[in-house]
């Protein structure tokens, strides 16, 4: 693992959620994945996130905290925002 490698923690979500489902359309596939289980256990992602993520990480038990969220975060139609490229001035 390199230094740097939790600085983006939406391209580490990308990343694990396209080795889980691997193919072109793997972040497709994922989301609608997640939307049909949580359909299925009648979970609102907008408004129950923390159940949400719980549901998913249970029906596939290979997803980090990470990629769970990101994929509620996706399933409720927000967005995953990537951090600033503008580095924090206390690190400077």
């Amino acid at each position: 693992m390199m230094i740097g490698d939790g600085a983006d923690p939406v391209g580490r979500a990308e990343r694990e959620v396209r080795g889980l489902f691997a193919d072109d359309h793997a972040l497709d596939r994922a989301i609608r994945w997640a939307k049909d289980v949580l359909a299925q256990d009648g979970l609102d992602p907008a408004a129950q996130q923390l159940r949400a993520m719980r549901a998913l990480r249970r029906a596939d038990r290979r997803l980090s905290l990470v990629s769970a969220r990101y994929l509620v975060n996706a399933s409720s139609g927000r967005a995953n925002p990537r951090p600033s490229s503008r580095r924090n001035p206390l690190l400077r």
